[in-house]
């Protein structure tokens, strides 16, 4: 008998505890939890993603007696890019540059688990008087200094390195565009500098890339001609392809590895490259189509490839996304509710991109806003 009512009060009590449980359970907001290990589920429509707000994750402000908190902002606002590991889904941002941040952190925001971190330390200030030396360039080499980075930045899928080249350096005498190809390794979380070699391009302001799936390429324009680099683990090799210049600093690319298509939107410029040997890689401009307004009125929107669909997306904040059908050279737009918009002045870059393993777009278009997540609706 009292084994009986031992076990009557326990289960009594679990069945209080397990109410108790649900009953205190903290209201969910929109937001999507982030910072977990679990892969995210995301519902059809736009969604913000939980402590992904890219200024709550800066260095420091006392760190090397420099205010990195009160502008690391600028790795988004001062023409700052990124790009997507397609294998991983992890987004890499870095920038800041010129007058305007001199921190050349790393971060990564990972679509699949919603979480956004900082990979690196910025490095130390070198000495600014020094002749040559811009603000943040560290002492031993091992870490580019700072710079505007556009659309200059393509992640190497297939050897698991960011690709960054050229842009408008950190400095107060400084803001000069070299020619230098950096690699940084997210497994090691180091920078090395590649010893490159063949046409080698000029440096530049607005240079764009994209990486090219199917032959492993980065595809590069930097303003007065388009390029391949081909990575090797001695040095990559730059090859010139076509000397038709003239892109402006407002833009962004994509390329569709498949009908082996390079688009580059922006600043009311559509450019489309054939990357054939066969074509010459071709260059052409395609008339504005279909719902194509936005690429008059908007610098560098956000530019991917849907590798399940087999169509360029585009978001330039304005309310839409905007799919483009190569067949007919036309944008259509879709008003989606939730829109994150506007975009950031100067342009959103590599910041927007197809997640495969998700079928879906990553956004990070604000810096004081978290990021967000893109499920398209159910056709």
């Amino acid at each position: 008998m009292k084994l009986f009512t031992i076990v009557t009060i326990v289960i009594t009590g679990l069945m209080l505890l397990g109410l108790t449980l649900i009953f205190v359970q903290p209201d969910v907001d929109d937001l999507t939890s982030g910072n977990s290990t679990a892969e995210q589920q995301y519902a059809p429509g736009w969604q913000p993603i939980a402590d992904t707000v890219l200024t709550e994750h800066c260095p420091a402000n006392d760190l090397y007696d420099y205010p990195f908190a009160d502008y690391c902002h600028n790795v988004v606002f001062a023409w700052g890019g990124g790009d997507l590991d397609h294998s991983t889904g992890q987004l890499y941002l870095w920038g800041g540059g010129h007058n305007d941040y001199y921190g050349n952190e790393v971060y990564q925001l990972d679509a699949i688990t919603g979480k956004l971190q900082r990979l690196t330390e910025p490095a130390e200030p070198a000495e600014p008087v020094r002749s040559g030396i811009t603000e943040l360039a560290p002492f031993d080499g091992t870490q580019p200094n700072s710079r505007h980075t556009y659309d200059g930045l393509a992640f190497i899928s297939e050897a698991g390195l960011l690709w960054a080249f050229s842009g408008a350096l950190a400095g107060i005498n400084s803001g000069r565009a070299d020619n230098i190809t950096w690699l940084f390794d997210p497994a090691t979380q180091r920078w090395h500098k590649d010893h490159a070699t063949g046409d080698i391009p000029r440096g530049a302001f607005g240079v764009v890339a994209a990486y090219d799936s199917k032959t492993g390429l980065v595809f590069l324009h930097n303003r007065a001609a388009l390029y391949s680099y081909q990575y090797q683990r001695a040095g990559g090799v730059y090859k010139r392809l076509n000397d038709e210049g003239g892109l402006g600093l407002g833009v962004n690319a994509a390329v569709d590895p498949v009908n082996r298509k390079m688009l580059i939107i922006g600043q009311k410029k559509q450019i489309l490259y054939d990357l054939t040997a066969e074509s010459g890689y071709q260059r052409t401009r395609p008339p504005l189509k279909g719902d194509a307004e936005f690429i008059q009125q908007f610098s560098a929107p956000g530019l991917t490839y849907n590798s399940k669909d087999g169509h360029f997306y585009a978001w330039p904040g304005d309310g839409k996304l905007y799919k483009f059908d190569l067949a007919t050279l036309s944008w259509q737009g879709m008003a989606i509710a939730g829109d994150p918009g506007p975009q950031v002045r100067h342009g959103t870059f590599g910041r927007f991109a197809y997640v495969k393993a998700l079928d879906g777009f990553v956004l990070l278009n604000n810096p004081r806003q978290p990021a967000y997540f893109l499920k398209l609706p159910a056709p």
